[in-house]
């Protein structure tokens, strides 16, 4: 058992990670967006619910990681995505064709104390929601010898080589044409499961009736008009995006609009600063997100996580183009599938929303559409696979 990298941790750092919870099933992710930390929230919850006697324990990697790779795996990636998206566009697709996102040496010695977290708490599995975290851990279950179940989680619509590894014992992705590319890159076939994004479980296409109720209840907590349209504007858990001048663009519409600036906490003061009025809400990071989707009529918004989410809210979008990457395969499904606008210009944003507020028909109809892509109970799949490989 190679335990160098775990043992030359000094003894302060050694000292925080005993009497830790042993033997629970571990969910890694990484605070570099809040796609990844919802998704293992959302596994840790389904796994809760079918085995509460197994504990789960969620890990922010990042935490164990040292200043210098915090900084390029979090700091740095956070900072291009925002003030230069392009050149993330640019170094994306460059790592995509890379088998390792960050050398070996670097992983070990700068995530030593995530190794001997490892170590200390004997997991009974390992389940990674981004590729950094899966090379991580398929590291730490090779260096320690670890015969236990890995998962890799895949949010994306698009393949990174550096997810092929030979420890991942199964692959959970979103679309088969995704795990078509996962078997180019050498996955074998029979580690893949095309069970969708796991997402909370308050994410459901309600019927007529309970979108009605749940409308009324949200337009009640935030006194608004529940027989008047409703647009709901995203940028996602960091508020990326044009989030200003597509509500500019909006309040000369006769629409009331909830903005969701996530943890963005300069957007949300810009966003009050728009002005007093009885058709705007501003909301920072929230848990009503299902309840805010359910409610309304149309979503504009950057995609990523928030595409799985609304399609399986049965909640049409409309997306300016995003940089290249993941997301421009959701971007070019809204017209393809026909759950959504894609639209260049916020002119064409203002005519879509228009469009889709005058036919309720055309409303309708997306929202049948979006079962194509909705996700199927991804979380609660991967808990009982789990259960049974654990039990086996």
């Amino acid at each position: 058992m190679n335990l160098a990298v775990a043992e030359s941790l000094k003894q302060s750092e050694l000292a925080s990670i005993k009497n830790e919870t042993t033997n629970p099933v571990l969910l890694l992710t990484i605070s570099n967006g809040a796609a990844h930390a919802r998704v293992a929230e959302a596994i840790a919850a389904a796994w809760r619910g079918a085995n509460p006697s197994v504990p789960v324990r969620i890990v922010e990697v990042s935490e164990y990681m040292s200043r210098k790779a915090r900084f390029t795996h979090v700091t740095a990636y956070l900072w291009l995505l925002k003030n230069a998206p392009a050149v993330w566009g640019k170094i994306d697709a460059y790592q995509k064709r890379q088998t390792q996102t960050s050398p070996e040496w670097f992983y070990r010695r700068e995530c030593r104390k995530l190794f001997a977290l490892v170590h200390e708490i004997k997991p009974l599995a390992i389940v990674a929601t981004e590729v950094g975290c899966g090379e991580i851990a398929a590291l730490i279950k090779r260096d320690l010898n670890l015969a236990i179940p890995l998962i890799a989680v895949s949010l994306d619509y698009d393949a990174d080589r550096a997810w092929i590894q030979p420890e991942v014992d199964l692959y959970c992705l979103a679309t088969h044409l995704v795990g078509d590319e996962f078997i180019k890159l050498g996955a074998s076939p029979c580690k893949i499961r095309i069970w969708g994004v796991p997402l909370d479980s308050g994410f459901k296409n309600l019927n007529e009736v309970e979108r009605r109720n749940e409308r009324v209840m949200v337009c009640e907590r935030f006194n608004l008009n529940p027989d008047k349209p409703i647009v709901l504007v995203s940028g996602g858990g960091e508020g990326l995006g044009e989030i200003e001048a597509i509500v500019n663009r909006l309040l000369f519409l006769p629409v009331q609009i909830i903005i969701l600036t996530g943890r963005n906490k300069k957007l949300k003061v810009r966003c009050e600063s728009l002005g007093a009025s009885s058709h705007l809400r501003v909301l920072g990071w929230t848990d009503d997100v299902p309840a805010l989707m359910q409610a309304v009529d149309v979503l504009i918004s950057k995609l990523g996580l928030t595409f799985c989410e609304a399609m399986t809210c049965g909640l049409p979008i409309i997306a300016l183009e995003p940089p290249p990457g993941a997301e421009q395969i959701q971007y070019d499904l809204l017209e393809h599938l026909g759950v959504g606008r894609a639209v260049r210009s916020l002119e064409e944003l203002s005519k879509a929303v228009c469009e889709m507020l005058d036919d309720k028909d055309l409303l309708r109809r997306m929202r049948a559409k979006t079962g194509v892509v909705a996700q199927v109970q991804a979380a609660d799949k991967l808990a009982d696979w789990l259960r049974e490989k654990i039990n086996a």
